[in-house]
């Protein structure tokens, strides 16, 4: 995690969260998010870090992160985490 996050520090925050090996990269517009992939991929290229395609997707409006989905609408918590406390029986 240390050096993926030394590697893209001044993208973090500003249109990249990093975990571990995980990126993802977040943007409003596709144009500004192709510039923010090039500039992610680049970097990357100069440390000698290297992609998984497998485990890649790109220009998603929504997706899967840590457990959450993120989408323009926000941060939603998958419904099948929470699926246990929704079937509780009231006390």
């Amino acid at each position: 995690m240390c050096v993926m996050t030394q590697a893209l520090q001044r993208f973090l925050g500003k249109f990249v969260v990093v975990y571990f090996d995980d990126i993802l990269i977040f943007s409003k517009f596709v144009t500004v998010h192709l510039e923010h992939l090039r500039q992610v991929l680049e970097m990357l290229k100069k440390e000698h870090l290297y992609i998984n395609k497998g485990k890649c997707s790109f220009l998603e409006e929504k997706t899967n992160f840590l457990g959450f989905i993120v989408s323009h609408k926000g941060v939603e918590v998958k419904s099948l985490k929470v699926y246990a406390i929704h079937e509780w029986p009231e006390p």
